[in-house]
């Protein structure tokens, strides 16, 4: 992965996006969904992930929309405990594919990850010594006590923080970043934090650009799929 280029700052001030501006330092994705892989996690069959529900947070006329054709094909993946998860692929035969991925979590099981976001962020130098002070801190409130006792707004004040450091905004709940890729295309992922769930939405095909018109799908789609995750687990 390259530096990131992402959506130019004139886009994202009049789309109200989150977006690294500056040129030299590269955009760091807050990763929030990680697998907890075990010696006996079992296999996704991908006809038993198709009828899972995370592959009904999103409708096949809903992610045509964005793709411009069907992604039908539900592509295996890791067993996340607590998250709603599902990946659409146009083809399971080549990994460089039209690809559709979204995961939503309660977030007393996404602020699990906030710890080692943390530690990313640190080794990289993506904060000043006031930011750091701040990411200690947080970390040390997490580890502390139990992820159920972390409130929605406190949990959510964590994510703001780092869409903060990470993207160069300030008290957000949600976000949206494009990050260039090595073959010059880009990748788009869509986040938001809000009524006890985070939702996470990952969209990438071969030659992809950055428009307003695909920036408005992803935040559709994104929304429409954090309303109905917030259904099935707030």
């Amino acid at each position: 992965m390259r530096r990131a280029l992402v959506v130019s700052c004139a886009l994202a001030v009049v789309l109200g996006l989150l977006a690294a501006c500056g040129g030299d330092e590269p955009a760091t994705p807050i990763r929030t969904v990680e697998p907890k892989r075990t010696a006996s996690s079992p296999s996704v069959n991908p006809e038993t992930a198709k009828n899972s529900e995370g592959c009904r947070l999103l409708t096949g006329k809903e992610r045509r929309s964005i793709a411009g054709e069907k992604l039908e094909i539900v592509a295996p993946s890791p067993v996340i405990e607590g998250a709603l998860l599902c990946r659409w692929v146009k083809t399971l035969k080549t990994p460089l594919t039209t690809s559709l991925r979204v995961a939503s979590q309660p977030l007393d099981v996404w602020v699990q990850q906030v710890p080692k976001q943390i530690d990313r962020l640190l080794v990289q130098g993506r904060s000043d010594s006031e930011y750091s002070k701040r990411l200690q801190a947080a970390k040390k409130e997490i580890l502390r006590g139990k992820p159920e006792e972390i409130s929605s707004k406190q949990a959510c004040e964590y994510f703001s923080l780092l869409v903060e450091i990470s993207m160069d905004k300030k008290n957000k709940t949600e976000g949206i970043l494009f990050q260039g890729t090595e073959r010059g295309d880009y990748s788009v992922t869509w986040q938001r934090c809000a009524r006890g769930v985070h939702t996470e939405l990952f969209y990438e095909e071969p030659g992809l650009q950055v428009s307003l018109a695909l920036s408005q799908a992803v935040i559709r789609l994104g929304k429409l799929a954090h309303k109905r995750a917030v259904d099935k687990l707030a």
